[in-house]
């Protein structure tokens, strides 16, 4: 039985998230990819928080937390497609959602012939969610031919991948296996670390005493993001017109995110405070070992004694099992960032005689489309660019 149906279009889900995020591993099923828009995902929302926790490599930036309230306040969100990998019938108990993979639409001429993944300047970190049990069948479902015209696309293009992360390693091992061709583009380099010192050790001291602060209510954590916003607007980035506080729809954004993702404990809220006066603060999200740097702001009179710094350092020893991550072009911590690169993937050159017709069936239909039109007096058009 073909392991891969596409659906375009599919009906929504409805109640059936709940059924589909607790459903059992069934590998014998077929996978079933169905290609909607991110602003619609909101009713698999069960589904997809339960694929996160269980997912091949988390992925903060690609949970229902920060992608719904991106959908919902930023432009830039709002036409992106979402290819979903489901196990089981449609309308069964024991569907399962295995795959979220968030792409570039492709509507307009001159495009690139693979899927390109999201990429965003908000987004640091772009490995889809993959089921760690089948993430191998979910990406081979994903680049099968006969799935090419979920979204008219050949191969896809992954952003900012970890190259020492597990779906690397997954994607080596299915392209040394013939099951999947993979080729790497140059890998982005990473930021300069930060030497380890007493001070990045030490609790941060200075004039009238320094004291960390990170809100646990939602209350008072939606408290501390309206400080770090206004003292990101009273900064150099508000002077120059780039902050946050400038832009209504990036202030929605963050109001949501912070809030959505802090109830399933996915985002922390910290501040350094001089007596009652806020000096630095710092928005970092991501779950279990690992969590990223999202947003950090000091104030302008204290940037010289590297109060950001100290206030990261606070968070680290109050969560010394976690490691927090800066974006690109900030100093990075003692243990470095991650190298990231982009990576594309295309279906392995061996295929089925049915995949090599179909492939020959659709080389024929795009020679045909580019034919010279024949006006009545059967002299052909003349070609772009001639006299």
């Amino acid at each position: 039985m073909d392991r891969v149906m596409a659906l375009r279009g599919a009906p929504s889900m409805g109640a059936e998230s709940r059924a589909a995020s607790v459903a059992p591993h069934l590998p014998e099923q077929p996978i079933v990819l169905e290609a909607r828009p991110l602003a619609a995902c909101g009713e698999i929302a069960g589904a997809w928080a339960h694929l996160a926790g269980r997912a091949l490599e988390p992925n903060p930036f690609y949970e229902p937390g920060f992608l719904l309230a991106a959908a919902q306040h930023l432009v830039a969100f709002r036409e992106v497609m979402v290819l979903l990998a489901w196990q089981g019938a449609e309308d069964g108990p024991q569907r399962r959602l295995l795959g979220f993979v968030p792409v570039f639409p492709r509507n307009g001429f001159f495009l690139p012939d693979a899927l390109i993944g999201l990429s965003d300047r908000r987004v640091a970190h772009g490995a889809p969610l993959l089921d760690r049990q089948s993430a191998g069948a979910v990406i081979e479902a994903l680049l099968a031919p006969r799935r090419q015209r979920l979204l008219d696309g050949r191969g896809l293009v992954l952003r900012a991948i970890e190259r020492d992360g597990p779906l690397a390693a997954t994607l080596r091992e299915l392209a040394e296996t013939g099951r999947l061709g993979v080729s790497s583009l140059p890998a982005a380099p990473p930021a300069p670390a930060l030497p380890r010192s007493a001070a990045s050790l030490a609790a941060p001291k200075g004039a009238g005493g320094l004291k960390f602060v990170e809100p646990r209510s939602q209350a008072a954590l939606r408290d501390a993001v309206e400080i770090i916003l206004a003292m990101e607007a009273s900064g150099p980035r508000g002077r120059s017109g780039a902050a946050t506080l400038h832009d209504t729809r990036e202030v929605g954004f963050l109001r949501a995110m912070t809030r959505s993702l802090a109830r399933n404990r996915h985002c922390r809220v910290g501040l350094l405070m001089q007596e009652e006066t806020p000096v630095a603060g710092a928005i970092v999200i991501g779950r279990g070992a690992r969590s990223w740097l999202y947003l950090g702001v000091e104030d302008e009179a204290m940037a010289g004694r590297e109060s950001l710094r100290d206030l990261l350092a606070a968070m680290r020893r109050a969560m010394p099992a976690r490691r927090i991550l800066l974006p690109a072009g900030l100093p990075a911590d003692e243990d470095g960032l991650p190298l990231l690169g982009d990576v594309a993937l295309s279906a392995s050159s061996a295929a089925a005689p049915r995949d090599l017709a179909g492939r020959a069936r659709d080389a024929i239909r795009r020679s045909l489309t580019r034919l010279p039109l024949m006006g009545r007096s059967g002299v052909k058009p003349p070609r772009a660019g001639a006299a």
